[in-house]
């Protein structure tokens, strides 16, 4: 496939997520990763100190998906975010990937900072050498908001996946990923976040870690639209004693009102020696 070919859906998708869309717009309160402020910002539940000037009050302060980075911001008591998405991959030897509805539900709890995370399974269809359909492991998590300021945060993650995937679409072993992440606000428009994440994988016999740091750097549009770039690095990117694989994503999201966002990207692997390959990527992430 040419990258021409690559790129059409999305461009489609982006003129889709950025179109108006007032009849969609909610009348409750959420929040998301990059900061685009709300209009009527809450009190801090975590830090009441920090009154209004709380930046985990709009909704792309608290969406995850799509970028390896997760967002530091946690989900509020008594509150529900349901990510989900669907991906197309293509590898440079040949050969598409699809995997949805890559749902994440993250529950916030009676413990202001703290929230519960459950990966359901994905199915995953591939025609690499043959039409293959299976589904992905399961997986589940906390997250925890350490502190911050009205321009600072950072917290932390550990996430756990047990091998339940069905048709070769799973670890073969149980594994743990811990998490820290950070973000900050440069400007009304740009902010940046980084996170460095640890997974240890078992997988029959074979013990591994692989170490992934990622940064990304976003840019709020009038609308509560936001574009962002990512870089992330994975070492032993395609198992044990393998090359350091790199990863690109580019993308924008859109918040619908004050419940619903938008996403749409593009992900680039350059790294020959792990197997390059491209996909694009659309989401909706729904807060209760």
């Amino acid at each position: 496939r040419s990258l021409l070919e690559v790129i059409r859906p999305l461009v489609a998708a982006l003129a889709l997520v950025l179109a108006p869309a007032t009849a969609l717009a909610q009348a409750t309160p959420a929040a998301s990763p990059s900061p685009s402020p709300s209009p009527t910002p809450a009190p801090s539940p975590y830090f009441p100190a920090l009154g209004n000037n709380d930046p985990c009050t709009s909704l792309s302060a608290i969406v995850t998906r799509p970028t390896v980075t997760n967002s530091v911001c946690t989900v509020r008591p008594n509150h529900v975010l349901i990510e989900t998405g669907y991906q197309n991959t293509t590898a440079s030897g040949g050969g598409n990937t699809i995997a949805y509805p890559q749902s994440l539900i993250r529950v916030g709890t009676a413990i202001p900072a703290l929230e519960v995370d459950v990966a359901p399974p994905s199915l995953v269809r591939t025609n690499a050498g043959g039409l293959t359909t299976g589904t992905t492991d399961v997986g589940a998590g906390l997250k925890y908001v350490f502190g911050y300021t009205p321009k600072f945060n950072y917290g932390g993650q550990i996430f756990v996946t047990a091998p339940t995937g069905l048709n070769g679409f799973s670890a073969g072993g149980s594994q743990t990923t811990y998490a820290l992440q950070a973000a900050y606000t440069l400007s009304p428009v740009f902010s940046i976040a980084a996170a460095a994440q640890q997974a240890s994988l078992t997988n029959g016999t074979a013990r591994w870690t692989s170490f992934f740091p990622s940064i990304v750097v976003s840019a709020s549009l009038p609308n509560r639209t936001s574009l962002f770039g990512e870089i992330a690095q994975f070492s032993q990117g395609a198992g044990p004693g393998t090359p350091t694989r790199t990863q690109y994503i580019f993308g924008v999201n859109r918040d619908l009102g004050q419940r619903l966002q938008l996403d749409a990207s593009v992900g680039i692997s350059p790294t020959v020696s792990t197997g390059k390959y491209h996909y694009v990527a659309l989401g909706a992430s729904y807060y209760l």
